[in-house]
């Protein structure tokens, strides 16, 4: 096994604190992870179950996202369109790059296969779930099974989304061994869990910034829950194809949702953070623009990257404070990823098997859609206090006027005709 797999088994263990309940190492985090169990390898092959891959969907909320944003959108989550999936990314990633991708060598090689030099951000996404894809292959399956729980149509996987898109790579790419990968290894738990979610998370590979905000703002929304909170569904908060950082920004104010007495260390552990102001740091992510948000995740920004941005980007109020310049930032970070080669906006390749093709609604297409976001982020800053205004704001109030006048051109034309 090349260092770079092995690395990729091991995690990157040392992100955690080897503290209360909170996993040191792989072996602790499976333990963890099999309900505390200190259970051998081959007693948690067998006491995992090979289920198809096909009835087991993804979590749209769990944190890490292996599938990039420019991909995503144009997947509906199904298990039966992720061979649709796969062939989009692998298109997209071939335009990326400006040539034919083959992914066949690093299936097959007996070596690992360098990765290029100058990678953009779909092809390196894509190769992690290939090069994960040819491990599985060499090593005839997985020593670690996904974890799943009972939904109302077959399983969600709570543990494994990476290891899950393998088998359904392996099962593309080889007809002659789908019997092979149609199952795949799984331990069934009584219900998702995302206190050991975070666990794994943290103990088999580094999160990046805005997975770890995601991380954060689960575990905040999980405790007030059993207090009695509700909070709107992902559903409910995300729309196909936008983003998702209005769902977990529903805790974003530590204000309104401060982290109740005697669980603030419950919590550094399993996000195995080490201060209560890295907590702060992590959810004031949860408050930035929505393209710095996915941005910042398809590249795999730190969080200390997407801090100076964010000063680089802010205006001093009469007060001598910063305040975060949203277009400015938004245009910082455009500029940041173009570097990385990162196309925002990229085109969406004619796929052999094309998923259904999404319908643009004008009035809810590019600029527009940031209005209702900029409106309520305004109403939130000035509601809360007399905190400093710009003529920014002013010009989003008038881009809302006259989003609401096209708006209501079109509901009176509506009425005209019916």
């Amino acid at each position: 096994m090349s260092a770079r797999r092995d690395r990729a088994n091991r995690g990157s263990v040392d992100i955690l604190l080897n503290t209360g309940n909170v996993p040191s190492s792989p072996a602790e985090a499976d333990a963890f992870i099999f309900d505390g169990m200190n259970l051998p390898d081959d007693t948690r092959k067998h006491n995992a179950k090979p289920i198809s891959i096909f009835e087991i969907s993804p979590d749209p909320i769990q944190p890490r996202r292996a599938v990039p944003s420019p991909v995503r959108e144009f997947w509906d989550g199904r298990p039966d369109t992720v061979a649709d999936m796969l062939n989009r990314w692998h298109t997209m990633a071939s335009e990326e790059r400006g040539s034919e991708f083959s992914i066949y060598p690093y299936l097959v090689a007996q070596e690992e296969i360098d990765r290029p030099k100058k990678i953009g951000p779909l092809e390196a996404a894509l190769l992690d779930v290939i090069e994960l894809a040819a491990n599985v292959r060499q090593n005839n399956g997985l020593t670690n099974p996904v974890t799943i729980a009972r939904a109302s149509e077959g399983y969600r996987l709570e543990t494994g989304e990476r290891r899950w898109l393998a088998y359904h790579a392996l099962y593309a790419l080889f007809d002659s061994e789908q019997k092979i990968w149609e199952k795949i290894p799984a331990r069934l738990v009584d219900h998702s869990d995302v206190w050991r979610q975070a666990a794994e998370n943290g103990v088999r590979a580094n999160l990046n910034a805005i997975s770890r905000a995601r991380q954060l703002a689960l575990l905040i929304m999980e405790v007030y829950r059993k207090q009695g909170t509700t909070f709107q569904s992902y559903e409910q908060m995300v729309q196909a194809g936008n983003s998702d950082r209005g769902f977990y920004a529903q805790v974003s104010e530590g204000s309104r949702y401060d982290i109740p007495k005697g669980h603030g260390e419950t919590i550094l552990n399993a996000m195995g953070l080490k201060q209560s102001s890295q907590m702060r740091e992590y959810r004031a992510l949860l408050r930035l623009p929505d393209e710095v948000w996915q941005i910042a995740d398809d590249l795999n920004w730190t969080q200390g990257r997407i801090r100076s941005l964010i000063r680089r980007s802010s205006d001093k109020t009469v007060d001598g404070k910063l305040r975060e310049n949203s277009k400015r930032l938004i245009s910082l970070a455009v500029s940041e990823a173009e570097t990385q080669h990162y196309s925002v906006g990229i085109p969406t390749p004619t796929s052999p098997t094309p998923l259904p093709a999404r319908v643009e609604n004008r009035l809810l297409s590019g600029k527009k859609k940031k209005y209702l976001g900029n409106m309520k982020r305004l109403a939130q800053w000035v509601g809360e206090g007399d905190g400093p205004t710009t003529d920014e704001d002013l010009e989003n109030i008038e881009d809302m006027r006259k989003w609401l006048d096209e708006l209501e051109k079109v509901v009176r034309n509506n009425l005209r005709k019916s």
